[in-house]
């Protein structure tokens, strides 16, 4: 069986990124930060030959507690961005791979904006004291939807569980007269994060 063409255009982007750290585990490649950090960077694929480039930082630390509460995947980002947003004026936002085109080049370009316009944000974001800190002050950065559940968990690996505590509370109180999906699956999130609580 021949490889797709999105096979091809994988494999060029990850012989390109073999320089800069990033190793390939399954669907994203994850770059070594020490203490438990990893950059992230995963891709949106449209069509078979369209990538946008996603850039992100995850923390095992996280994942732990996650695995514990039996929500999220496996290192997931605690914070990304497409590369396109952290780019200059005019970014490009994605990267077309033609059929029997110079996929190297193409790759090769894709890589030297990861690493100029998506390492600072890794950088940056790879330390956990930063990335706490930030997120605690500017709760509005985070959606909606994972707010308060991101928040607990950065309280709780923070060694701060009435912080946490008062998150969900808060949030259960927004959503206690709706009955949608996310509010009967946040009150389920909720009990289970708070009898995980208990047991510290």
């Amino acid at each position: 069986m021949r490889p797709s063409a999105k096979t091809h255009v994988l494999v060029a982007v990850d012989a390109a990124l073999r320089s800069t750290g990033f190793v390939r585990r399954g669907h994203v490649w994850l770059q070594d930060r020490g203490d438990g950090a990893s950059g992230w960077l995963g891709f949106a694929i449209s069509g078979n030959l369209g990538l946008t480039p996603l850039v992100g930082v995850c923390f095992r630390r996280f994942d732990e507690v996650c695995r514990a509460l039996g929500v999220g995947a496996p290192v997931t980002p605690v914070v990304s961005s497409p590369l396109g947003y952290l780019m200059p004026e005019k970014p490009c936002w994605r990267w077309t791979f033609e059929p029997g085109g110079d996929h190297a080049a193409i790759a090769s370009s894709l890589v030297s904006a990861v690493q100029k316009h998506g390492q600072p944000y890794i950088d940056k974001y790879a330390k956990w004291d930063t990335l706490s800190r930030e997120l605690v002050g500017k709760p509005e950065s985070l959606l909606d939807f994972e707010r308060a559940r991101k928040l607990a968990i950065i309280h709780v690996i923070n060694g701060n569980t009435s912080a946490a505590t008062e998150v969900l509370d808060r949030e259960g109180e927004r959503v206690a007269e709706n009955q949608d999906v996310y509010a009967r699956h946040y009150r389920a999130h909720a009990h289970r994060f708070k009898l995980m609580l208990a047991s510290i």
